[in-house]
Parts: C-alpha cells; structure tokens; sequence
C-alpha cells in the first residue's frame, strides 16, 4: 500500500510538467468568465477535505492521494469551453495528523498541468471518537488554499461540516456539506490586457455523499458523489490510516 501510495504521489507531483487545462487561460479570458471559472476552481479545490466524521484520535495519522473531477466546466465558463476542456479535474497529495481534543491537522500540494496548489486545514471531532457499529461521528471542517498558474492566482477558505455512520468493519457511508470562498486574481491576459491586476470573488456551496472502504488493515479506499454550485462531479482517495 505505501508503494501505491507512493507511486502516486510521484505522478501527481510530476504532473505539472504539462501546459495542458489553464494553459489557454489569457488566451480567453474575459470580465464575464472569471466568476464563473472561479467558482470552478474553488469547488473543485474543496473537494476532498473529508471522508468520515471519526477523528484520527492523538497521534493517528493519515496519508494519501486524492482526486476530484467536475463532469464539465460550468456553462458559463467559456474560458474552459473555449479551451476544449471536456472535464476539469485535480489530483494531490493529502497528509494528516492526529491532536489532542478530538482535532486532526492536514496538508495538501499538487504541481498539476501548470497549477500549482497547496493549503491546508483543522478538523475537530464534535462527537467523541466511537467505533462502535452505526455510531454517528460528526467533524467541522476549515481550511485555506493558493493555488497558482502563470496567467492566474487563487486564495480559497473553506467551511465544512460532515457526519458519517460505520455500518460494518469494512464500510462506513457520510454525508457533508461545504462553503467556499474563492478570490481569483488575473495575472496575464492577452485577450484583455486591462484584466492584469484585477480580481473577483465568489462564494458557493458544495454537497458530498461518499462511502469509506478498509481495503486492509490500515488501507482505505475513498469514492463519493459531489455537488459543487450545481454541478456534478466525483471525487476518491486511495491511502494509509492509522
């Protein structure tokens, strides 16, 4: 598993050295597509801040690679639309730390298709930490993001509350529900050289139901069905919990 896990990481890092999904960026952008390419990014970016209500306990640790895909860039993104971007989506690297009063650290980076981004967070346990079969487990979620592209930067807070049920060893569904604060800053246009310098920001919801699966002792497999600001999209992690 930590190989897996490894290997993983690696190709998440590496994968920044593609142009790829934002290269086209200053190409399209104009003043009415960056909220709406915004509040993509900030959905996606606050994807996968959580995948069960349990806290990790004093110095249980978790540490794996995550991914969230949107199906489509919304329709009102034509800098995406414009670029043939059929699905948006962003792997990273994701670590975490057991504290003491139910509260858990993390951090995340990727390097991907010339974003990179990285930030982190608190978690804290709002219900004591129980393994017993359908105990409900509840966590509060907060967490900061930049993220940043040749043409573009993105400051993203995050607000999140999710509560999660283990129904057998193996299997525990949750549910969750998050705010995001995106701040999108235009660094480089060619299509409208008045937008350098210039910012927006957008504030939207985003809805998670998931499952957790224990694939081993201390392997976990993630996969869950999101709603951000309307529009579907999948998220799913693979690590070590312990």
């Amino acid at each position: 598993m930590k190989k897996i896990v490894l290997c993983l990481g690696l190709l998440c890092l590496s994968a920044g050295a593609f142009a790829g999904t934002y290269s086209d960026f200053s190409k399209y952008a104009t003043a009415d597509s960056l909220k709406p390419f915004a509040r993509d990014m900030g959905g996606l970016i606050g994807s996968g801040l959580f995948s069960t209500g349990r806290s990790l306990g004093f110095s249980g640790f978790d540490v794996g690679v995550r991914a969230a895909a949107q199906f489509s860039p919304s329709s009102d993104n034509t800098i995406l639309k414009n670029s043939g971007v059929n699905m948006l989506w962003l792997p990273w690297i994701q670590a975490e730390i057991g504290m003491p009063f139910r509260l858990d650290g993390f951090i995340r980076a990727t390097n991907y298709e010339g974003l990179t981004m990285s930030g982190g967070g608190i978690r804290w346990g709002i219900t004591k930490v129980d393994d017993e079969p359908y105990a409900l487990q509840s966590m509060l979620v907060v967490a900061g993001h930049s993220a940043v592209n040749r043409s573009f930067s993105i400051t993203h807070f995050s607000g999140n509350f999710v509560t999660s049920m283990k129904l057998s060893q193996v299997v525990t569904p949750y549910i969750g529900v998050g705010f995001d604060h995106t701040r999108l800053m235009v660094m480089e246009s060619s299509a409208d050289p008045s937008l350098v310098g210039s910012d927006v920001t957008v504030n939207d919801y985003r809805a998670t139901v998931g499952m957790h699966f224990k694939i081993i002792r201390f392997g976990y497999l993630n996969t869950a069905f999101n709603m951000l600001h309307g529009q579907p999209a999948l998220e799913g992690s693979l690590g070590v919990r312990f």
